[in-house]
């Protein structure tokens, strides 16, 4: 779970510019919207890593069944808490919604970026403090230009629990190996993804992200093929 508005009181109007700002309603999504026009909304929770279950429980893996709204509110005549799920990955749809792949997509390169700024900081030798300034003004590129092609909830950029001074005891070898790695996430979720995009242009954009991602990826091949670094 990536985003929570608060807990408290939600009008219905704010509740449906926030669900709309994220996720295009369905028709038949609108039909229990309607019903909570005369609820206290407590809650709106969103995730783009996971799902929650009809009673509101939430799990890292997206199954069938799962939804990736969940609205938390009151009746008012009975005063009954109630969960409502939204965007539910139903069972004749098989394959994952594109903006779950997209939300997918900008959380690893988030995670990417913090990586090599974390590497950055570490690096003493002026090739790697090069590479790795160049490896996060690339993935700041990709960030700007998703977020100004599509409705992304903030994501909270983490560490994976390795503070700096601990990525230097690493050591090198370990550092190329993760960024291999990374690059190697990021070109599997790109060629996921960019065969779902209609949009031409925002097609294009992409395939120009993933250009530059193939070619950063060819970098930490190099050096881990050519033993650079013993």
């Amino acid at each position: 779970m990536n985003s929570i508005s608060n807990n408290g009181t939600i009008s219905y109007r704010e509740t449906l510019s926030k669900i709309s700002q994220k996720h295009h309603i369905q028709p038949n999504e609108r039909r229990f919207l309607k019903e909570l026009k005369k609820a206290n909304i407590r809650c709106l929770s969103f995730t783009t890593d996971g799902g929650f279950c009809e009673k509101g429980n939430f799990y890292k893996n997206l199954e069938v069944g799962l939804g990736t709204i969940r609205i938390n509110y009151q009746d008012k005549d009975t005063a009954k808490e109630r969960i409502l799920i939204l965007n539910k990955l139903e069972k004749e749809n098989e394959e994952i919604p594109v903006e779950f792949k997209i939300n997918a997509l900008y959380q690893k390169i988030e995670d990417a970026f913090c990586f090599y700024s974390q590497a950055l900081d570490e690096s003493n030798r002026l090739y790697f403090k090069t590479l790795f300034k160049k490896l996060c003004f690339h993935k700041k590129a990709y960030i700007s230009g998703l977020k100004s092609q599509y409705k992304l909830a903030n994501y909270r950029r983490k560490q994976k629990g390795i503070k700096c001074k601990e990525l230097s005891s690493k050591g090198r070898v370990f550092v190329i190996k993760r960024g291999l790695e990374l690059q190697s996430e990021l070109e599997s979720l790109y060629r996921d993804v960019i065969p779902n995009i209609a949009d031409l242009h925002d097609r294009h954009t992409l395939e120009s992200h993933l250009k530059y991602v193939m070619e950063d990826k060819r970098v930490f091949s190099r050096l881990k093929s050519a033993n650079f670094l013993r």
